[in-house]
């Protein structure tokens, strides 16, 4: 155990017992307190989640306690001292509301807000990042990302500052998060742990969900996550269209139909929802296919692909205060080009399986005697599948080749999946000197295969079949213990997390066998924890610290893998695992600073983060396996790293219909093992946006730049190249057409590169024949109609 994991495992501990024994000490200075209750709605009274409630003293203009409304739009505040407060609400697409009240002492104290939209909703997808404490960022809103039109999940982060995407095809975008990517990432469906069924990293679990489907998108930017599950350096949770509350009443219904230029591609979605006497439904389904792209320079690059998903979810509350669900969503992919692997992908087939139960009391009042009673239980257990096969058939490979050894065509065939199996539970508690206690558990069993297959194409005679792994298996059981406390004005919560690990491997290659001595199995036990506190900096500005440590198992590639692609470099090259992997420990410390001058907002985010035993990868001198792969191949190996960066946000109320946004992100990363800059580092980027939405007018007209550096600072040994840097302008507009109660038609048109610029992602995979990278679409032309029934 290195020195950086025994002080973050002691970091946690002791900010548990700091807030444990503040909690004491206060509860030894008695003061009339009470509870104090918001429910937030929107324009047609519906609940509203996820809306920042802060909680302020009138008398002093002091921050008390803030928090998020819950699944009904209710937000509850114990402890608040007996006065006169302003209960303030924020969110995503909605003019900021406020009320007053009294806090009785000993009682909970109720009040109601509604908030009035101030822009036409046109799209499903919000997307926000969250601080260490789990609270929303509250200042640069994340608008509805409208702006993109995504036709993946993870097209939407590369508008969110600090996260990025690595293309390798038109779907199955790659998600990175401050320097992070692959497995070091945690990336939730529903709250179910996901994993990609393709060995080659062809896939992301974003990828098998589909943008229409998607409510939210929920980033973790650090090592905070320790009660959504296991191995979390930074993670994502993506959150499909819910049941509609009790409110809803008959049956509703959406269609959209959209259409992009340059692409292709056309999309087509429906939903339906309803919610009759204690039942609640939503079902959707849509399907996407696109065509090849021309770059600005007008070079055709391949993207065609298609794309069909049915998701439904139906509940019923099971008492007044309980609700039981059931998920379920099937999608099949085919034939998808990717111009940036050896391989395109013939087919994949995802499904998702989920039972849900939920009981929450809002209104508790603590006491001595009931404090052992839950406000809140969770249980869920789920299965996720993916099924997927790939091959050269439209690859120069596929072709009779003279300089090649052998000269002769082949047809090379990957077939490979996943099985996931997983369970959850949690309960929150309110105690009578800690503001709230959340303890729980999860486990996942993820079970791997792949295996290769060559064959001459002109005669059909086999060549070889490769084993890449066989029943490769990961199984990870956690416990977890979560404290929150608003002590005075600053708000104080602790995690820790310990988790048990077993990693097999049913078969192995002879070759990987030999090369460790028939080791495969290995058992683990990793601690996690985490810290953060907010501290009010006067009226209008907070600041909020944050240390956090978490324990990454590797996971199959990286451990039983024999030469096969591997998707943590942006080269095509063969990879062999290491089932010797130690654990990989990241240790990050936060910083946010938040706060309003007149009408602009304003938030800076800062980070340092040490990764011991860093999963990286080395040259090696072992034979390739597969006809056409570049030499050399690479190790997975354990080393050492550190990132450095942040963002800038800031955000101007010209008037009350125009509003002006910009962003800026810098990251550092350095591998010390190998001596260079860390692996897939996003350059330096700049967003600005202009937006003129009247409020009292159906119709908003939006223009944004984006602005990126060149990256200079490349890790040469693995493959990656220097890129310069570009800039493009993207305009939009949208109308909204009332048509009486809840129908009404909302239309969209806009253009993307709207001058045509010849641009590469640096994150973008390198052509596996060409050498060059994939050029991002020129300009694209599009429009999208709404109907809502």
């Amino acid at each position: 155990m290195t020195i950086h994991t025994t002080l973050s495992t002691a970091l946690a501990f002791l900010g548990v017992l700091i807030v444990t024994v503040a909690a004491s000490l206060d509860a030894q200075a008695p003061v009339a307190r009470g509870t104090v209750s918001i429910t937030v709605v929107g324009e047609r009274n519906q609940p509203l989640t996820d809306a920042v409630v802060t909680v302020i003293s009138v008398n002093s203009g002091r921050q008390l306690a803030a928090g998020l409304t819950d699944s009904v739009g209710v937000a509850v505040f114990r402890d608040i001292p007996s006065e006169r407060v302003e209960l303030r609400a924020r969110r995503i697409d909605y003019a900021v509301g406020s009320v007053q009240l009294l806090v009785a002492a000993g009682q909970t104290s109720s009040a109601s807000l509604q908030l009035t939209p101030f822009a036409p909703s046109l799209s499903a997808i919000r997307v926000v990042a969250l601080r260490g404490d789990g609270v929303q960022e509250q200042l640069v809103k994340r608008e509805q990302i409208e702006a993109v039109v995504p036709h993946d999940a993870a097209d939407v982060l590369r508008v969110l500052p600090g996260t990025d995407a690595m293309r390798r095809g038109a779907i199955g975008l790659d998600p990175v998060v401050r320097g992070l990517r692959d497995t070091q990432l945690g990336v939730y469906v529903d709250a179910a742990r996901t994993f990609p069924g393709g060995p080659a990293g062809m896939d992301t679990p974003m990828s098998h969900v589909d943008p229409s489907h998607v409510q939210s998108m929920e980033v973790m930017t650090g090592p905070y996550a320790l009660t959504w599950g296991a191995g979390n350096l930074s993670a994502i949770r993506v959150n499909t269209t819910p049941l509609p509350d009790a409110t809803a009443g008959a049956m509703r219904s959406r269609f959209s139909l959209g259409y992009d230029g340059n692409l292709n591609a056309r999309e087509a979605s429906a939903t339906i929802t309803g919610a009759p006497g204690v039942f609640r439904y939503v079902a959707s389904g849509t399907t996407r296919d696109g065509d090849d792209y021309t770059s600005g320079a007008n070079i055709r690059i391949p993207g065609s692909f298609r794309s069909n998903e049915v998701r439904g979810r139906a509940g019923v509350a099971t008492t007044r205060l309980g609700t039981f669900s059931l998920l379920g969503s099937i999608q099949a992919q085919r034939d998808i080009d990717y111009p940036g692997r050896p391989l395109d992908a013939t087919f994949f087939d995802a499904s998702q399986l989920q039972a849900e139960w939920m009981w929450r009391d809002a209104n508790r009042v603590t006491t001595a005697r009931s404090w052992w009673q839950p406000e809140q239980v969770e249980a869920m257990v789920y299965r996720y599948n993916v099924d997927h096969a790939m091959d050269n058939d439209n690859k120069p490979t596929a072709l009779p080749d003279p300089t090649r050894v052998p000269a002769f065509p082949v047809l090379i065939v990957t077939e490979s999946g996943v099985r996931v199996y997983g369970a959850r539970a949690m309960a929150r508690f309110t105690l009578p000197s800690l503001t709230a206690l959340s303890v729980g558990a999860d486990v996942y069993d993820a079970d791997h295969d792949a295996f290769r297959r060559t064959d001459r194409r002109d005669t059909g005679a086999p060549v070889r079949t490769d084993l890449i792994w066989g029943g490769a298996r990961i199984i990870d059981a956690g416990v977890f213990a979560r404290i929150e406390r608003t002590l005075g004005a600053v708000q104080l919560a602790s995690t820790v997390r310990v988790d048990r690990v077993q990693a097999s491997s049913d078969s192995v290659s002879t070759f990987f066998s030999s090369l460790y001595n028939g080791v495969t199995d290995r058992n683990e036990t990793n601690w996690s924890g985490a810290v953060t506190a907010r501290v009010p900096l006067g009226v209008r500005w907070a600041a909020t610290f944050g240390v956090g440590s978490v324990a990454r198992t590797a996971e199959a590639n990286e451990r039983f893998s024999d030469r096969a692609a591997a998707k943590r470099a942006q080269t095509n090259a063969e990879f062999v695992g290491n089932p010797l992997l130690r654990p990989e420990r990241s240790t990050q410390g936060d910083l946010w600073l938040e706060g309003e001058v007149g009408r602009v907002s304003m938030q800076l985010n800062a980070f340092v983060r040490e990764l011991d035993d860093y999963i990286t990868i080395e040259v090696t001198s072992l034979p390739r396996r597969q006809v056409g792969s570049p030499p050399p191949v690479f190790r997975f190996i354990n080393g050492r790293a550190s990132y450095v960066g942040g963002e800038a946000l800031a955000r101007l109320s010209v008037t009350e219909a125009v509003t002006v946004s910009g962003s800026l992100a810098l990251l550092r990363g350095t591998d010390h093992t190998l001596n260079e800059p860390a692996l897939g580092v996003t350059p330096a980027r700049g967003i600005v946006r202009a937006r003129w939405a009247p409020a009292a007018r159906p119709w908003f007209v939006e223009g944004s730049t984006v602005m990126t550096a060149g990256q200079s600072r490349v890790a040469t040994t693995r493959g990656e190249r220097a890129t310069p840097g570009w800039s493009t302008v993207d305009v939009q507009a949208g109308y909204t057409l009332p048509l009486g109660g809840a129908r009404s038609t909302q239309l969209r048109v806009g253009v993307r590169n709207l001058f045509d610029r010849e641009f590469v992602e640096h994150l973008t995979a390198l052509n596996a024949f060409g050498g060059g990278r994939i050029p991002e679409p020129g300009r694209v032309l599009f429009a999208r109609v709404v109907f809502g029934l």
